[in-house]
């Protein structure tokens, strides 16, 4: 296999993420295999070996039926445990309680001991009656009272007081999480850093988003979060409001696609705020809102407090909310580090047994059939049970340091043998090659690759005249930053192949460029696809750790195939694997116009060209026959 830049070895996919070596360790408990959630609960409770690890399959859990109390709070004591789900919007652990009360109701209620508990993938949900009548409808889905937690890609969903975290110095980090709620639906004390989050205000007016009662250094920071909602709170909604203490809360490069009121911030409850500030913030398209109406001077008649601040942060006053200081204390902590994701891996199937490079980060490997959960294992394969249809269809996922699941693999089905490697590998990507016109308009729809033992492949924007192959963010492939390409948001595009080569399959690398939706593959060469790319701009460090979809041709493929993605932009590179294979897009009549004497010393390629010297990889017609050219070998067949 040739070792220049664009042929890639199976490195590629475990170098997607650099980590240092993780002990493989199996999950402690499968929530529904190894017994139910109060099982799962009491074993972690009663363990003294390290971090404890429960996975919750896809499903929904009535932990208020089974550990909580009368009115269905569920408490937790242990620490350094991880709760991984599946995915998070299948994975629904709830509650119902019967009556409102923001210390009594809480879906889960993580005691002070609970520190360092890691959560991903999951939705908590108070599924209590809300009462439109009631002065109050206080039912909480997380109460965190420990220190140093981490949720990531964790949905709640009920009314007020939602996320509640009672005063004190603790810090907590959220990233990509989804909360919802009403009135004051993340209130509390601590350092709190929420991070390209979504906060979805539900179908009541006057709401309120926070309601911080912080002591602390900084309070609540919102960074790069989205904030939607039912339409009735457009203009309507307040940002916060102060509890007690010194309350401080800011938002930084925040896109609200419902606006809050002119003023922004409300009325004190017990005392005036230290600080509520806001950077950058922008309506749903993006665009600056207009700030000038915020909220700056504070009065409470209950402790005779006023506060006088300017609620716009400059941008050196808003570089300081970093995640580094608002996070690290006096420890340094790093939950940014925690929760990094897994690359796919590169399984391959022989008859009944599944493999894949080993990844020395990967605390384990989760296989899913049918996409329902099967195992966990710590080896690099899994053996199928022999009495497995071929129909199953099997991926593998890896587990983080902490369990969280990352990308999934392609599907492969047993008792069938995966492509022998007789091909090569090309990696394509901006910068390995040129734009120019291919329509004579002044848009460089078409890319051709320079280097010099890939010349031939290339691709073009073919369902629109009017777009040029952009470039996008680079990206790290193979362990070094590469140039990505962007799609053109829905058109049809066409990968031209060289003479005498097949596709045999074809892997996007690269991400969705938008913070909160994602984009698809939607066809390769006329077959219907709808293939996520799960990262994107809004993921944390998407760059190192973007998503990874393939292609594996069903049919011979000549001279060229078609790709599409949807309308939301992807940006990628492209890896290519081929084959030799007699093919050519000049027809068998063109060659035969041009007749080739037997015993010629002469080589001609497939249009009847003559060629000066053969070269390795390709198919020649030699004294009258067709001969492929194998590298090492004496032409003189």
């Amino acid at each position: 296999m040739n070792s220049r830049i664009f042929f890639l070895t199976l490195a590629f996919f475990s170098s997607l993420m650099a980590a240092n070596a993780v002990t493989k360790r199996n999950f402690n408990f499968v929530v529904g295999v190894d017994g139910d959630f109060k099982a799962a609960k009491a074993a972690a409770e009663a363990s003294r070996n390290g971090r404890f690890y429960i996975f919750f399959p896809d499903g929904e859990y009535d932990i208020g039926g089974q550990t909580g109390d009368a009115n269905q709070r569920t408490t937790f004591s242990a620490s350094e445990v991880s709760f991984i789900g599946q995915s998070m919007d299948r994975v629904v652990l709830y509650n119902r309680s019967s009556s409102e009360g923001i210390s009594t109701t809480a879906t889960l209620d993580l005691q002070k001991s609970a520190s360092y508990t890691y959560m991903q993938d999951i939705t908590f949900q108070n599924r209590a009656y809300s009462d439109p009548n009631a002065s109050a409808n206080r039912y909480v889905v997380i109460r965190d009272q420990a220190d140093k937690n981490i949720y990531k890609n964790v949905k709640m969903l009920s009314t007020q007081d939602t996320y509640y975290t009672p005063s004190g110095e603790r810090r907590s980090y959220l990233e990509n999480c989804e909360i919802h709620g009403t009135v004051d639906f993340i209130c509390g004390g601590g350092d709190l850093y929420f991070n390209q989050c979504l906060l979805v205000l539900e179908n009541r007016s006057n709401n309120c988003l926070t309601a911080p009662a912080t002591k602390s250094t900084w309070g609540y920071v919102f960074q790069n979060c989205v904030i939607d909602g039912h339409s009735v709170n457009n203009g309507s909604f307040r940002l916060g409001r102060s509890w007690s203490n010194q309350p401080r809360a800011v938002y930084l490069n925040t896109k609200m696609r419902v606006t809050p009121r002119a003023e922004g911030w409300g009325d004190p409850m017990n005392t005036v705020p230290a600080l509520f500030a806001e950077f950058n913030s922008m309506d749903g398209n993006g665009n600056p809102l207009n700030l000038s109406q915020r909220k700056s001077y504070y009065s409470c008649s209950k402790d005779g407090s006023t506060a006088y601040f300017n609620p716009v942060l400059s941008y050196e006053e808003a570089s300081r909310y970093s995640l580094e200081n608002v996070m690290g204390g006096k420890d340094g902590w790093r939950p940014d580090q925690a929760t990094k994701q897994m690359a796919a891996p590169a399984v391959s199937v022989n008859g009944y047994k599944l493999s894949w490079p080993d990844m020395e980060d990967a605390l384990c490997y989760v296989v899913f059939k049918d996409g329902v959960y099967e195992a966990n294992v710590t080896t690099p394969y899994y053996e199928i049970p022999s009495q497995t249809p071929q129909s199953a269809s099997y991926t593998v996922r890896a587990a983080n340091e902490y369990g969280g699941l990352g990308a999934s693999s392609a599907a492969v089905n047993p008792g069938e043998s995966s492509h022998e490697e007789t091909g090569d590998r090309f990696l394509f990507y901006y910068g390995n090659g040129e734009v120019f016109s291919a329509n004579g308009t002044e848009f460089n729809n078409r890319w051709a690759c320079s280097e010099v033992d890939a010349e031939g492949y290339g691709w073009a924007i073919t369902g629109r005249d009017d777009k040029s192959v952009l470039y996008g963010n680079d990206i790290l492939v193979d362990g070094t930053m590469r140039t990505t390409f962007k799609n053109s948001n829905g058109a049809q595009n066409v990968f031209y192949l060289p003479d005498n080569v097949k596709p045999v399959k074809i892997t996007f690398v690269g991400y969705t460029n938008d913070a909160s939706e994602v984009g698809y593959l939607t066809e390769v060469n006329g077959d219907p696809l709808s293939l996520p790319f799960m990262t994107n701009t809004g993921s944390n460090d998407f760059a190192r750790n973007p998503s990874v979809v393939t292609y594996t041709f069903q049919e011979d493929v000549c001279g060229s195939f078609t790709f599409t993605f949807s309308s939301k932009q992807v940006c990628f590179v492209i890896l290519l694997e081929t084959e030799p294979m007699l093919c050519s897009t000049v027809s068998t009549e063109d060659v035969e116009a041009n007749p080739i004497e037997e015993g010629a010393d002469a080589y001609y390629d497939l249009s009847g060209r003559r060629v000066q010297q053969p070269q390795a990889g390709h198919f020649y017609i030699y004294r009258g026959k067709a001969s492929f050219a194998k590298e090492g070998v004496d032409c003189g067949w």
